[in-house]
């Protein structure tokens, strides 16, 4: 390999050489693994040139010898490196969508303060004070979520440097996330939700404003699909193209498939059955799409946005922001009865509160819903005791014990009191076979007036009476 139009040997492992382009001499030092390392002396004096590659020379042995990397990187050059391989992932179809908020995370807070720093310089001290800078900028405490996107950002470069060699493992420091706990936003309740898409019906008809109008339209629709799939407000809602919907087969059953690039994975969440009607009318809107039916425009696997207005334009997630909110406060709905603001990402924890209702698991409910169980029950435990009240009350046993008897009870209390009668059954029997000393006994109508029956004709006594209308 060719490293310039000059080269001079320093020593066997150790060479400058002058590139076309640049007065300056560059070393170029071959370690004992055939790796190199190239770097300008900064200076286009040769005898200079050869003290700057033997001090480089020396100052490379040492770091080897310390268990040191040999060489290092600025933090803006392994970050750029680091955002290449995630875009490759992406471009490939695999990676993450969280990859395009690490873009973000490095853009506009890692790089402008570590920029110029050799990776293998952040440690603690340097994390600490780019996390006062961090706060000082943004005027307040950044969020634990906000900050473990930036730790995860951050951790990308970190592996990328690794992979490299610019620094070793031994290095890394330990990410902090002393950021303000994030609450959960608020909810709806049904009567609520109602309110809402009943209000959506007309609203468009509220503004003169043409894109106003058109942004409520398909407000309206998304709404809805939010409700009843339990997909992520922005991140896959707005993404989402009509190739990406289908129908799926299962047990002889048709049901509408959305397939979601979320926040950490590609999944599939089946809709509730009436989304059919609100994308139906969503397609409408499109002047693009030109389809008989429904069915025929999943069937073509169209590649248009779904929330696309009349105008011809993809709705945008602060136009749809800026409407819902106007709409709750128009409904005076912005505030819950916890105190807790409510957005269009409130509508995805209410298809996960009224699932939970409903019995779903949060096993099921994680897969449909792309959260991890344990993050279901940090978020909606505190619903389960309201959410499960009949069966915290013990009213749904008492109710399931009522029902054995009636179900299973009239049998055996029937053919019970026909043995007593034929004196082929005695009081402790009659006792046993009631079920008079089991947990679950309930006296139902039919053993009380039995019970009298059987003590007026002297066939039990006065203390089997009442132990059977007792329990």
């Amino acid at each position: 390999m060719s490293y310039g139009v000059t080269t001079i040997d320093v020593h066997k492992k150790l060479k400058l050489d002058k590139r076309q382009g640049s007065e300056n001499w560059y070393v170029r030092l071959t370690l004992d693994n055939g790796k190199r390392v190239v770097k300008s002396t900064k200076t286009d004096d040769l005898e200079e040139a050869k003290v700057r590659a033997i001090e480089l020379y020396h100052e490379t042995k040492a770091r080897i010898k310390n268990h040191l990397p040999a060489q290092t990187r600025k933090f803006k050059h392994v970050a750029e490196y680091a955002m290449a391989r995630m875009q490759r992932e992406l471009d490939e179809g695999g990676g993450k969508q969280a990859y395009k908020d690490y873009f973000s995370a490095l853009r506009i807070w890692l790089i402008p303060y570590f920029g110029d720093t050799d990776v293998a310089k952040i440690d603690l001290a340097a994390l600490t004070a780019f996390d006062a800078w961090r706060t000082e900028t943004n005027k307040k405490p950044f969020s634990q979520s906000g900050i473990n996107n930036h730790n995860a950002a951050l951790n990308r470069v970190l592996d990328e440097a690794e992979l490299h060699g610019w620094i070793v493992k031994s290095m890394r420091p330990t990410l902090l996330n002393k950021g303000v706990k994030s609450e959960s936003r608020g909810s709806f309740t049904d009567a609520e939700y109602k309110k809402i898409y009943t209000a959506l019906r007309s609203w468009h008809k509220k503004t003169k404003d043409k894109k106003a109008a058109a942004t409520r339209e398909v407000l309206r629709n998304y709404v809805l699909f939010l409700a009843n799939t339990g997909v992520r407000h922005g991140t896959e809602a707005l993404r989402l193209r009509w190739r990406n919907i289908e129908w799926q087969e299962n047990g002889g059953e048709r049901y509408l498939v959305v397939n979601v690039d979320g926040k950490t994975r590609k999944r599939s969440a089946v809709a509730r059955d009436t989304v059919e009607g609100y994308l139906d009318r969503q397609s409408t809107l499109n002047p693009a799409l030109s389809y008989d039916s429904f069915a025929l425009l999943i069937a073509a696997k169209c590649n248009e946005h779904v929330f696309t207005t009349r105008l011809g334009a993809v709705a945008n997630i602060a136009s749809l922001n800026r409407a819902f909110n106007a709409l709750l406060d128009d409904l005076g709905l912005k505030i819950g009865a916890d105190g807790k603001s409510r957005t269009l990402y409130s509508l995805r924890h209410y298809y996960a509160t009224r699932d939970l209702k409903r019995g779903i698991s949060t096993h099921a409910l994680s897969k449909q819903m792309g959260n991890s169980t344990a993050m279901l029950d940090k978020h909606y435990s505190k619903y389960s005791p309201l959410l499960n009240a009949k069966m915290h009350s013990g009213r749904d046993m008492r109710k399931i014990q009522k029902k054995e008897a009636a179900a299973n009870g009239g049998g055996v209390v029937a053919t019970a009191f026909n043995m007593l009668t034929a004196g082929k059954l005695d009081e402790a029997g009659l006792l046993a076979a009631l079920g008079v000393e089991r947990q679950n006994y309930v006296v139902t109508e039919e053993i009380a007036m039995k019970a009298l029956a059987a003590k007026n004709d002297d066939l039990i006594k006065g203390d089997t009476l009442l132990r059977i209308l007792n329990g």
